[in-house]
């Protein structure tokens, strides 16, 4: 899921794989690479590197690493909420989840 979500959150910003690489700071010899390493599942980014490309591309590093679709789709339509309205959500969640 990481790599989709990674290739779909890359082509939205209109960017190739080359300019994100740059963008999180890879080395020039390595750039596309392990770019397309990273969207293709052959390689897999650390801790540090997967957190950097989801700043880079503006979304959450949860988002990336969300188990599924619509849990993907919670993170990042809850992100995109004010911190206030976003622990209401989360209240509202908590209570749904206890019943």
């Amino acid at each position: 899921m990481f790599t989709k979500r990674l290739k779909e959150a890359r082509l939205a910003l209109d960017i190739s794989q080359r300019e994100l690489g740059r963008r999180i700071g890879l080395s020039e010899d390595v750039v596309s690479s392990r770019v397309t390493r990273y969207e293709r599942g052959t390689s897999e980014p650390d801790f540090e590197t997967a957190s950097k490309l989801a700043k880079e591309l503006g979304v959450p590093l949860a988002y990336l690493l969300a188990d599924t679709d619509t849990l993907a789709d919670i993170i990042l339509a809850a992100a995109s909420l004010p911190p206030g309205e976003q622990r209401k959500l989360a209240a509202q969640l908590r209570s749904k989840s206890r019943r």
